[in-house]
């Protein structure tokens, strides 16, 4: 299984890489449909301060706090236009601006990939939460797994914020938040091949940093370029997926929990073949890229379930390098007195819910 899973991943990746030249700008706004559409939209209703105080009266609270403006207004309505065009001509329904036409819901113009980004937000926070209850604060790598978990939430956030609404800003932030977590996943890796050796993972920490700086400086105040941007991120996520298999591999006859992490990045690697079969969203709401949002629900479950595992795993080897008397004994008291705090924590929360409803 671990093999197929390094085959499927390379050869994803490989599509993804030959897929990234290809892209051309979107049929969808530069037809005459469309063009003519917009000229009279934008004419009519955004040129004049007569014309926009219309429309700003018109215009309901939730689009305006979303900030849709006129022109992205004519843009919305003028998409929809051209589609009814597209089907009347039993022609195929092309791409705008980029993107798929998407049924806008309450100023959101992906709603199904802005719940599904959510949805994996809310697994990493839960699941933040449960490796600080369940993993010792004196083992290695706690701290930095818990940094990888908030940059997971960070990357979701931005990915939310950017579905919601698609301009310059909120798509720079998403695009580098998401490279930020690709790149933290790599440097656990780095860290978890160096444990027991601080001053080496510090090294290979300055350097993951230094590097992501640079990416970031370059995008901000060089060049954006999208194509620069994807074929590092294809890069980074390559090498951090084949180096987890392949420890995975290695480690696998003593440490049986890995297993989890493994079967993690064969997941994300089997979902990756969603972007590259891209379609037009059902219903207008749900496409690719949305269903491979929904797909990497379950992997924070996974992934920190491991990282928990691995945790009280590095915590014995402390232990017993120190040639402490019973040590699998005294790591497994410790861990479970930790469980414990948290269980009665959370039974404790319940008890207070109950009775706030009883009175």
């Amino acid at each position: 299984m671990l093999w197929f899973g390094v085959a499927q991943l390379c050869l994803c990746f490989s599509a993804l890489c030959y897929i990234i030249p290809t892209i051309d700008a979107s049929p969808g706004d530069g037809s005459w449909v469309f063009q003519k559409c917009f000229r009279n939209c934008n004419g009519r209703n955004c040129t004049t301060n007569a014309a926009l105080s219309r429309f700003h009266k018109a215009q309901p609270t939730v689009l305006s706090v979303m900030q849709w403006n006129c022109e992205d207004e004519c843009k919305y309505q003028c998409m929809w236009q051209s589609v009814e065009a597209y089907h009347k001509d039993g022609t195929d329904v092309p791409q705008f601006y980029g993107k798929w036409p998407f049924i806008r819901l309450l100023g959101m113009q992906e709603p199904a990939s802005v719940l599904f980004s959510l949805l994996n937000l809310l697994g990493n926070v839960i699941m933040l939460y449960k490796f600080r209850c369940y993993a010792l604060s004196t083992a290695p790598m706690y701290y930095c797994w818990q940094f990888a978990a908030l940059c997971a939430i960070n990357a979701w956030f931005w990915a939310a914020v950017f579905h919601s609404r698609d301009v310059l800003f909120t798509e720079h932030m998403d695009y580098v938040s998401a490279t930020g977590m690709v790149a933290s996943s790599l440097l656990m890796l780095i860290l978890r091949l160096l444990v027991l050796r601080p001053w080496l993972q510090f090294a290979a920490f300055v350097a993951v940093l230094a590097g992501f700086i640079y990416h970031v400086h370059y995008l901000m105040f060089v060049r954006f370029d999208y194509g620069y941007n994807m074929e590092v991120s294809i890069a980074v996520a390559a090498v951090n997926s084949v180096g987890w298999i392949l420890w995975c591999l290695y480690v696998r006859k003593k440490q049986k929990y890995v297993w989890k992490a493994a079967l993690t990045i064969c997941l994300v690697g089997s979902l990756v073949t969603l972007e590259v079969g891209d379609f037009i969203p059902f219903y207008w709401v749900f496409d690719a890229h949305s269903l491979w949002h929904l797909g990497t629900v379950p992997v924070p479950f996974l992934w920190f379930s491991f990282a928990i595992d691995d945790t009280h795993y590095l915590s014995r080897k402390v232990i017993e390098d120190q040639q402490t008397p019973k040590p699998s004994n005294i790591a497994q008291d410790v861990m479970g007195d930790k469980k414990d705090n948290c269980d009665k924590k959370e039974k404790g929360d319940k008890k207070e819910k109950g009775d706030k409803k009883d009175k």
